[in-house]
């Protein structure tokens, strides 16, 4: 009987700890932590981490949170994808940009696990695995090209645009079509890492334009515009969503004081009491204020907790409800697929950039 004892508590102990593992679900998050696009990767895991320390449990199950850092390489989204859902990730979030999306793609839908997503990529909505959490490239270019041709009356635009990133091609291109046909544009192109600008310069002093649209990532925006500043280009400039990041700030210094760009979230300028509830939170938690990319990963661990509430721990179950989801109501505001989306358009003001207006484009 006494040898009995240890084996009868091995056996409870065992069977506790099997019941422990089966309440617990693992979601995936592959974002970058290091590197060009690091700071923004950074501000998704801390919406993300937000939302599960108010979230911890859905679906009867106990949420943990898995990080795969893809130290702003493309194609280690694709790795990402690919440990995670081996580890047996219930669903992913991650990337938001278009370039490691493009290559995560195959491998979410090889692997039949669900993802959502803060990357702008226009046709994501065509991947039945992916939903995106935030607006695309060709609503973010066709809320400028109307704010520049209605709102600040523009009529010759220059477009500069790194010409190795899909990011800023798509965002270039969309807006090139976008622009009434009275107003003129001119392309000049310039390589990833650039910081001198100084042949782009020489090029755009030719044209006689009015008005400057650089869809690039927050680095190059801020050495493009200081060089622009410094040639004495003083015309509205324009810019997408990676402005928002603090790094362009930092870097353009006052130079950047007075620019235009698109975001997913305005902040102050709340929309619905999500909204209100996140921003309050994420000062709370971080004291500091959130951009659009921890409204993103907020809003994603959301949508997942929500889809387990309803369908349960099911990869399959989640895609499928994910999929039919028409409105979501989330910091970002109220989002409806396939609708009208209000754009915001920002201005650089000091540290924290301030809402200017919203835009009405058609998905």
């Amino acid at each position: 009987m006494k040898r009995l004892i240890p084996i009868l508590a091995l056996l409870l102990l065992v069977g506790c700890r099997q019941k422990t593992l089966d309440d617990r679900v693992m979601l995936g998050v592959f974002e970058p932590q290091q590197g060009l696009y690091g700071e923004t990767g950074a501000d998704t895991w801390r919406g993300v981490k937000l939302a599960h320390s108010l979230r911890p449990v859905a679906g009867g199950k106990q949420i943990a949170l898995s990080l795969y850092d893809t130290k702003s390489q493309s194609f280690e989204a694709a790795n990402g994808v690919s440990v995670l859902s081996d580890k047996g990730a219930l669903a992913l979030i991650g990337t938001f940009g278009t370039d490691s999306m493009n290559r995560a793609r195959p491998v979410i839908k090889a692997a039949k696990t669900p993802t959502v997503t803060g990357s702008t990529a226009a046709d994501l909505n065509d991947d039945y695995w992916i939903t995106p959490v935030c607006m695309n490239d060709r609503e973010q270019a066709r809320a400028m090209a109307a704010f520049a041709a209605n709102t600040l009356g523009l009529r010759d635009i220059a477009i500069v645009v790194d010409a190795e990133t899909g990011y800023g091609t798509d965002l270039a291109k969309n807006f090139a079509q976008a622009l009434p046909d009275y107003v003129h544009s001119y392309t000049v192109h310039y390589h990833t890492g650039e910081t001198r600008f100084s042949r782009e310069i020489a090029r755009l002093k030719k044209y006689p334009v009015d008005g400057i649209y650089c869809p690039g990532d927050a680095t190059s925006g801020a050495y493009f515009i200081r060089a622009a500043k410094k040639a004495g280009m003083n015309v509205p400039l324009m810019g997408a969503d990676r402005w928002e990041n603090p790094s362009f700030k930092e870097i353009g210094k006052d130079d950047v004081e007075g620019v235009y760009f698109t975001a997913h979230y305005a902040r102050y300028e709340t929309f619905n009491q999500a909204s209100d509830a996140f921003l309050l939170a994420y000062e709370k938690a971080y004291d500091r204020a959130p951009t659009s990319y921890a409204a993103m990963g907020y809003d994603a661990y959301n949508l997942i907790a929500d889809a387990m509430n309803e369908v349960g721990p099911d990869r399959a179950a989640v895609a499928r409800y994910l999929r039919r989801l028409d409105t979501f109501d989330g910091a970002l505001g109220i989002n409806k697929r396939h609708k009208t989306r209000s754009v915001p358009i920002m201005r650089q003001k000091g540290k924290t950039p301030d809402y200017v207006t919203s835009v009405e484009v058609g998905s």
